[in-house]
Parts: C-alpha cells; sequence; structure tokens
C-alpha cells in the first residue's frame, strides 16, 4: 500500500516537473491571458464607439418633438443595458464558456432575478405602460406622488423629476402608474384660482369687483371664460373669496406671481382689510 501510494506520488511529481507540462501551461496561459485582452480591447473599444455614435443620433435628431425626446430617453436605458449583456456574453464566449453552459446560466439567472426583483419588474412594465399610453413626456409640468416639477427623464425602471428648487426626484414607475398623476401641461389652458380673505366688516361685493378687475387687466388673462369671483367660505376670522381666471399653459406661473404681489396693494387701495386669525374671550364677573 505505501509503495503504491509512493509511486502516485512520484509519477505526480514526475509529471509536474516535466517539460511538456509547462510548455502546455505555458502556452495555455498564454493563450487564456491574450483572450483577456482581446475580451477587455472588445468592451471597452466598443463603448467608446457607441459614446463616439450616440451624440451624431441626437444632432440628426433635433428637429425630432418633444415626445421622442420622452422615448429615446426609455429606450436609451434599454440599450445600455442590453450593450453590456451582449458584452459580457461575447467575452464568455471567447474565453471558451461553452454555449449550453452559457444558456443554462442565463436561464438560472433569469430566474433568480425575476424572483428577487419582481418590483423591478413591475417598474420596467409601467415605464412602458408610461411610453404607450403618452403619459406625460420629458418638459411636461406634473404632481405625481406629492412630488410637483417637471418631467427631467424617464428610464425603464424610474422617472425624474426636476422640482422648483432644482432637485432631482426620483420616483419608481411602478408606483406611478398605480397612483393618481395630474398632467398640468396636456392641456393648452389653465385657471388661475386665489383665495383671498377680507374682514367681516368689508364689502364683500367691493372687494369681489376690485379683484376681477385686477385678474382682468392682466395682461396675458383670457377673455373667456370671463373672470369671477364668489364667496369661498365663512371662516372664523375672515370671509374667504375665490378669484379664478383663465390663461395659456405657458404664462400660468408668471401670471400666479404677478397677482399675488398685486393683491395686497389692490384691496389696501379699495379700504378692504386682510385680517389675521383672531379669538375673542368673554369673562362672567
Amino acid at each position: 500500500m505505501l509503495e503504491n501510494k509512493n509511486s502516485f506520488y512520484e509519477e505526480v511529481t514526475n509529471k509536474i516537473l516535466s517539460r511538456k507540462y509547462f510548455v502546455d501551461f505555458t502556452v495555455e496561459m498564454i493563450f487564456f491571458i491574450i483572450k483577456i485582452l482581446i475580451c477587455i480591447a472588445i468592451y471597452l473599444i466598443t463603448l467608446k464607439i457607441v459614446k463616439k455614435i450616440l451624440p451624431l443620433f441626437k444632432k440628426a435628431s433635433e428637429k425630432d418633438s418633444v415626445m421622442d425626446e420622452s422615448l429615446k430617453s426609455f429606450l436609451g436605458s434599454i440599450f445600455n443595458i442590453g450593450l453590456h449583456i451582449l458584452l459580457v456574453t461575447l467575452c464568455l464566449l471567447i474565453l471558451g464558456v461553452k454555449e449550453s453552459s452559457l444558456l443554462a446560466f442565463f436561464g438560472t439567472l433569469g430566474i433568480g432575478i425575476g424572483l428577487s426583483l419582481k418590483d423591478n419588474l413591475a417598474n420596467f412594465a409601467g415605464g412602458i405602460m408610461l411610453i404607450i399610453f403618452k403619459v406625460y413626456k420629458v418638459g411636461d409640468e406634473v404632481s405625481i406622488s406629492g412630488h410637483r416639477g417637471y418631467v427631467y427623464e424617464i428610464d425603464i425602471f424610474c422617472t425624474t423629476i426636476r422640482t422648483s428648487n432644482n432637485d432631482l426626484v426620483l420616483i419608481p414607475n411602478g408606483n406611478i402608474v398605480s397612483n393618481k398623476i395630474i398632467n398640468f401641461t396636456k392641456t393648452p389652458v389653465r385657471r388661475l384660482k386665489f383665495i383671498i380673505s377680507i374682514g367681516y366688516n368689508d364689502n364683500i361685493e367691493v372687494a369681489r369687483k376690485v379683484l376681477e378687475e385686477l385678474l382682468s387687466n392682466t395682461p396675458g388673462i383670457l377673455a373667456e371664460p370671463v373672470v369671477y369671483s364668489h364667496v369661498e367660505e365663512y371662516a372664523d376670522s375672515s370671509i374667504n373669496i375665490a378669484l379664478k381666471g383663465w390663461c395659456n399653459n405657458e404664462d400660468y406661473w408668471h401670471i400666479y406671481k404677478l397677482i399675488l404681489n398685486e393683491i395686497k396693494p389692490t384691496l389696501d387701495k379699495a379700504n378692504i382689510s386682510i385680517p389675521f386669525p383672531q379669538m375673542d374671550i368673554h369673562t362672567d364677573k
């Protein structure tokens, strides 16, 4: 038994130390290193070529609509992921991985990813629905999941909103399609609404008249539908008047801020007060 063991070790040692083994091992190692270098070269060169080509397509499509920008943003993210998967597959084939083993590996990997990333698959499906049904496009003013701003980018898994503070908010597409979405840009005209509080001792008709004149005489306010106002609420410390008018969508925020600046000076000229919350306390002696 001991002799068989020694002969085995001796045979293994002789094989390892043999010149043919070292030559074969060196040749295989050189070929393997060459394959790795080829894979790295293909990967880097392909990515560099794609980065050079993409700007050319963007320049050629500068006159496309904004909706096309939304679609390009969505398809661009799909293309980016697909390109990396394709390059990794090609590199594995160059390194000598068999096609059958690769298919089995990707099949198993796909099942595992599908089970572990089911929420992301829902986000992906949500992104496709947003593009197909044209819920919004890049540049639209929207309110989604309590976040209000402009659509900055539509990705395969999420939508990026740019707020008025220039913050970028990423919202998963799956959450978007299952919640309320307000698209303020869908219609060409938009209604302005202001709630103005006046005191109980002030004349409601005078207040309504000066407020309607203020809004009607503002450049950008549409003649139809006409500007109007009404009592919105009899509150604890004030009478709340709703002032409403219509303007083109692109003029909304300019007019909104302009009217806010002019409301108090206009009421002051008409001797209309803007009350503050107060409470009267009566005591019995």
